[in-house]
């Protein structure tokens, strides 16, 4: 029983690591796709009194993607559809140039803006719509959530490192008699800490396993029925064999660093 109690005192904390750590890789895969998302919808209206190619808005800012140009005709008929043909002549002949700016990535509010003052310097150019009210909503509430995530997540690690380093501790009391010995017949760093490096590899492991499968049956058992947008579309991409490897390695450092703090901690006193 006692066995039992000391494994799981630094299972526990390293389960906790890596399931945030894990949260945090399968919430940047699925939000990967939601921004994406965004950027496909986002698009900004640029209103100039001469024809633009795309190489002379690239040659403005290099975020621009894709450029349309809006049909003037279409421009009338949502206006008044009562004009008749030559009259919407008339007007085509008069009125500037229409284009919708794809942009190559989803911007920050201070990199919209530039890009709207970079277009904005053509002498061509004589507006430029970004509807940033909109857009700064979404990505302002997208950017809370994410850091809000991180933070969370930040704060969970250190405390489960901390616990890990006291359980190594307790592991290096239990074996302090037969480390001081080997230390007098010469016995380098890495021998004294052998057996603390063995069962902290096994719990490391073994943690990463546990960590994986409670993703493993979140996405295929628990996820499956549930209706949430932004996961229907990446419920695949929860969990990934991969993530057991890195689970895995992420442990074992953890505990390589717990084990040398400790045992560097108690040679020097």
């Amino acid at each position: 029983m006692k066995f039992i109690k000391r494994h799981i005192s630094l299972i526990f904390p390293m389960v906790a690591i890596l399931l945030g750590l894990e949260f945090f890789i399968v919430f940047d895969r699925t939000t990967e796709g939601y921004e994406r998302s965004l950027q496909d919808k986002y698009a900004m209206l640029v209103v100039a009194k001469d024809e633009m190619s795309i190489d002379d808005f690239k040659s403005w800012d290099a975020h621009v993607f894709k450029v349309a140009e809006i049909e003037k005709s279409k421009i009338i008929k949502r206006v008044d559809s009562s004009f008749t043909k030559s009259g919407s002549s008339t007007i085509e002949k008069k009125m500037p140039n229409f284009y919708s700016i794809k942009l190559n990535k989803y911007l920050n509010e201070s990199e919209l803006e530039l890009v709207k003052q970079n277009f904005m310097k053509s002498e061509k150019v004589t507006r430029v719509e970004s509807f940033d009210t909109l857009h700064n909503s979404n990505y302002g509430l997208f950017s809370f959530i994410k850091f809000s995530f991180q933070t969370f997540i930040l704060f969970m690690t250190i405390i489960g490192f901390f616990l890990i380093v006291k359980q190594m501790e307790v592991w290096n009391f239990m074996h302090t008699e037969r480390m001081k010995v080997m230390d007098i017949f010469g016995a380098s760093l890495f021998l004294r800490s052998k057996v603390l490096i063995v069962m902290g590899i096994i719990d490391a492991v073994i943690s990463a396993i546990i960590a994986s499968l409670v993703f493993y049956i979140i996405q295929n058992v628990w996820m499956k029925g549930q209706n949430i947008a932004i996961i229907e579309d990446n419920v695949n991409s929860l969990f990934s064999f991969n993530d057991i490897f890195i689970l895995s390695f992420v442990s074992i450092v953890i505990v390589m660093i717990a084990v040398f703090l400790v045992v560097i901690n108690v040679k020097e006193e």
